[in-house]
């Protein structure tokens, strides 16, 4: 589910420094970069599943990994993960995970707004 209305679409910043708020609000970067995007996924344990809130990132000047690269934010989206065929995108966000995700959104867009 791509949520659009989260307000993350668009701000920019310096990839160290969005890199250390996307952590500090739950999201990890692990290995899912290349030169020119990163995604930040916050993982949610389900009942059944495992969810994945991700925000993707495309870099607007320099390259990854370099912590004075600037980035651009898009809009969040939410997947559940269906072992073992992968994530389904068209999932709606359970109810026990809303309160986490609103939180989230809030912090991102608090320290990178």
């Amino acid at each position: 589910m791509l949520l659009t209305d989260a307000g993350l679409k668009g701000i920019t910043g310096e990839f160290g420094h969005v890199d250390q708020v996307m952590h500090k609000a739950g999201f990890d970067r692990g290995g899912a970069w290349d030169y020119n995007k990163a995604s930040f996924d916050m993982r949610l344990e389900g009942k059944d599943s495992a969810y994945y809130l991700r925000v993707q990132s495309h870099v607007i000047e320099g390259v990854l990994e370099s912590p004075k690269a600037k980035v651009q934010l898009e809009d969040p989206v939410f997947l559940r993960h269906i072992f073992p065929h992968g994530l389904d995108p068209d999932t709606e966000i359970p109810t026990e995970f809303q309160e986490t995700i609103n939180k989230a959104i809030q912090q991102v867009k608090k320290e990178l707004g």
